[in-house]
């Protein structure tokens, strides 16, 4: 029998918590049911390759402290932490070997154990206190394209696993870690966990890991919520006991939960589990089906509704980027760049969004939407209105590339790319201070690389020697720009000789007040161009949008029409062919009474004629043809009275009588013309 015992909540817990420190360890037991991997098994190389598959580098430099190196930690500004890539030995130039920015290639696992839960089966708990964002374990296993996977959710029911083990790598690609994989298998499912998936790009490959959503407790179950992009067959009962439990996981139930926004996109677009959550049951409520992209499983109509606001401080824009380098879905990118689109003019983080690896992200977008001119504009536009930096970043992204083929293949965008690559081509290109270069320079050199930077500085080489260069300003410094920090430890202040007393910063020269006002009255006219030339610019995209729009809307139109047209033309040709086939098949079944008719009455007409050959002369070939004459008439007026009813098998005396009588009539009527013709 499972037991707990509850605690209080940590920070970022709005309950008692409860922990399992006295559970027996199953580690060992449940190690032998499944084929522990140290790697993903990939079905064929080209699987779980990143959107973005060339590395990107850091430029973090590397810190030795008690014999590690500490690059590229929780603390620094490394690019590729805060984009969601590791850095790797080799291809880093300046972090160094081995950095702290290696946590999935190091397998720097959480301490954890599996262990047995009441209703659950097998779970895992936390064998001491795991922090905030801290990397719990990798999720692996065979990594499987879509046909494969769909094959594998029939062959595992129709076997009756009760536990499936797919999680979502990306769009057309999963990981079953069914019958091989890694102990982040056996996390439970929570509908208010304590832990997130987030996807990592590590050598080019994409790798899922399991992250602490908040401090995590010695003794407490480690639980992510499977509504993310974990995979099941049919519905499961959920026993996570939470208040806002969705009461089952898997089948109807799950396919319409699968579809949250995952941990990094929900905070990239500024929303809660809870305010998604709420929006999908307002939904069923309201009995209204859930539309979903074909990609990655997300609410389409959810998102639409979604007005972000703009990104205003730094952290908006590392959570932004890092989300961009890896969507693949057009609104959701759309969305974002939304928030980018918004900044203020003339801020900060502009420069941010370019030290992000913005020139690499703004490729991979352009790419996404080739087919959208208006979002390719609004991207082309956005990029013009950067800052000024070095050329290294448009060099190394190959973006000038890109723009001068969209150039080229577009001729609306032809005077934006050719504003781009006039720009671009007046930026200078220096030589990046290198591991090397830190290495071969004197002790005065090493403190460079602690030095944080204001936004739109950076330090470069030129004739040999450091500088601190702002491209935007065309401004070159041999000391620190103001408003510099130092990112790792202090170091004691240079000195004047011997004196010991500190050096005097450098004091700029300023301009006399007139020639000042002058220059600011100066940037204020240029300043109000520039907004009034990009409100032009914006209403012409509107207008532009709205034209594209109305001529899509009225294609669409004329395209409903021709569709109902044919449809109509279609329905009418079905009701005609039922009716032909309906006559058809009467005319058949008429044509076969008919013939019954005629075979019942020339079963005893010719009989009644053969005195008339007798005793009026009448020819056989004229009585033959007065007996079929005969039929006819009287088979026609059976079926005038009822086209269903078959004859009797035997005519019935009154029957006989009635004929006999008719062919009486007849003939002499018949006799009358014969005579008359033949005495002529």
């Amino acid at each position: 029998m499972s037991s707990s015992r509850s605690v209080s909540p940590p920070k970022g817990s709005s309950r008692s918590l409860k922990l399992f420190l006295d559970e027996e360890d199953k580690t060992q037991e449940v190690l032998k049911t499944f084929k522990c991997l140290e790697e993903n098994h990939y079905a064929n190389k080209r699987l779980g390759n990143s959107k973005h598959n060339e590395f990107m580098e850091c430029d973090c430099y590397e810190e030795f402290e008690d014999g590690i190196n500490r690059a590229c930690d929780e603390n620094s500004d490394c690019i590729n932490r805060l984009t969601l890539i590791e850095c790797v030995n080799g291809l880093c130039g300046s972090c160094g070997e081995d950095c702290q920015n290696q946590r999935f290639q190091r397998k720097q696992y959480a301490d954890i154990a599996v262990f047995q839960t009441k209703l659950k089966g097998y779970g895992v708990r936390a064998q001491s206190d795991i922090e905030p964002h801290q990397f719990i374990y990798e999720y692996m296993g065979d990594v499987i394209p879509e046909d494969v996977f769909r094959d594998r959710l029939v062959d595992y029911d129709q076997k009756g696993y009760q536990h499936f083990y797919f999680m979502m790598l990306q769009n057309g690609e999963f990981i079953d870690a069914t019958v091989k994989g890694s102990l982040a298998r056996f996390c439970n499912h929570s509908c208010n966990p304590n832990a997130y998936v987030n996807k990592w790009v590590v050598a080019g490959k994409l790798k899922m890991g399991i992250f602490a959503h908040r401090k995590i407790l010695k003794g407490e179950e480690i639980t992510f919520d499977y509504n993310v992009d974990r995979y099941g067959a049919t519905a499961q009962k959920c026993y996570c006991e939470e208040p806002n439990c969705i009461g089952f996981l898997g089948g109807k139930t799950q396919t319409d939960a699968a579809s949250l926004l995952p941990q990094n996109m929900a905070e990239a677009l500024v929303v809660s589990v809870t305010m998604e959550k709420q929006w999908i049951k307002l939904k069923k409520q309201q009995g209204e089906k859930i539309v979903k992209s074909e990609g990655n499983n997300i609410n389409i109509e959810f998102v639409e509704s979604l007005n972000p606001p703009p990104c205003e401080k730094p952290e908006d824009v590392i959570k932004v980027m890092s989300v961009l380098l890896q969507v693949e879905d057009p609104l959701l990118a759309r969305k974002l760049l939304q928030r980018l689109f918004n900044i203020e003019p003339d801020s900060n983080l502009h420069h941010q969004i370019l030290k992000l690896h913005g020139y690499t992200c703004f490729v991979k977008l352009l790419h996404l939407f080739k087919e959208d001119s208006y979002m390719e504009t609004k991207i082309l536009d956005f990029i013009l209105k950067l800052p000024k930096t070095t050329k290294n970043g448009i060099i190394t992204s190959q973006i000038d590339k890109e723009v001068e083929q969209i150039g080229k293949s577009n001729q609306e965008l032809e005077d934006t790319c050719t504003k781009l690559l006039q720009k671009w081509n007046d930026f200078e290109t220096y030589k990046r201070i290198t591991k090397k270069d830190i290495k071969e320079a004197s002790n005065k050199m090493v403190d460079l690389r602690r030095i944080r930077l204001p936004p739109g500085w950076e330090i470069v080489h030129e004739n040999g020697k450091p500088m601190y260069y702002n491209a935007q300003q065309k401004t070159k410094l041999h000391q620190p720009p103001s408003g510099s920090s130092k990112t790792f430890n202090a170091r004691r202040p240079q000195t004047n000789g011997n004196s010991g007393t500190p050096k005097p910063s450098i004091k700029r020269s300023r301009l006399d007040d007139e020639e000042y006002e002058k220059q600011k009255l100066r940037r204020l006219e240029k300043e109000k161009e520039a907004i009034e030339k990009v409100k032009e610019e914006e209403k012409e995209a509107l207008k532009l949008k709205l034209e594209m729009e109305n001529q899509r809307k009225s294609e669409l139109e004329k395209i409903i029409a021709e569709a109902n047209r044919q449809k109509d033309m279609e329905k009418e040709q079905s009701v005609k062919l039922e009716r032909e086939k309906e006559e058809k098949r009467l005319k058949k079944k008429n044509h076969h009474l008919e013939h019954k008719w005629d075979k019942f009455f020339a079963s005893f007409v010719p009989g009644l004629l053969r005195r008339y050959e007798q005793n009026e002369g009448l020819s056989h070939d004229h009585a033959k043809q007065c007996a079929r004459d005969i039929v006819k008439i009287l088979t026609s007026k059976e079926l005038k009275k009822d086209v269903t009813k078959p004859p009797p098998e035997e005519p019935s005396k009154d029957k006989r009588a009635k004929v006999k009588q008719f062919t009486a009539s007849y003939m002499d009527k018949f006799l009358i013309k014969y005579k008359k013709k033949h005495s002529s």
